[in-house]
């Protein structure tokens, strides 16, 4: 059985050879967009939600679309709304300890992220270590 992350990389590199790869760079064959629809700058249409700034109950009454003498708003990506920020460390698990993820995963349906950051707090809970807030630098 593969662990999560070499399915993950499947995955990844299946996603990729799915769909044609193009350099983001790349701006030959794009087109202006239509700076006076904002619904016309994805591909979504205008029933598609889900955005961030749609999040934020916002009217379109009291959040109007700009004007000749604003400044365009640019699109924003669709999709969750930002979560809470993170700080990127990397540790090596044992074999086993990396299995044992997998199936927790596949079992819980909970992503890596969530179980190994509820363990942590479980364990400092036993330890009764508590946060000592930001450092003063």
């Amino acid at each position: 059985m593969p662990s999560f992350a070499e399915q993950a990389l499947r995955n990844q590199e299946q996603k990729r050879a799915d769909r044609e790869e193009k350099d983001p760079a790349d701006l030959s064959g794009s087109q202006e967009p239509d700076w006076d629809n904002l619904d016309s700058w994805t591909d979504d249409g205008p029933d598609a939600g889900n955005s961030a700034s749609e999040n934020t109950g916002d009217s379109p009454e009291t959040n109007p679309a700009p004007t000749s003498s604003t400044r365009p708003r640019t699109a924003r990506r669709r999709g969750r709304p930002r979560g809470p920020r993170r700080v990127a460390i990397t540790v090596r698990l044992l074999e086993q300890t990396d299995r044992k993820l997998t199936a927790a995963v596949e079992r819980t349906g909970v992503n890596p992220q969530t179980i190994v950051e509820e363990a942590l707090e479980a364990h400092f809970r036993r330890l009764k270590i508590h946060d000592p807030g930001p450092d003063p630098a």
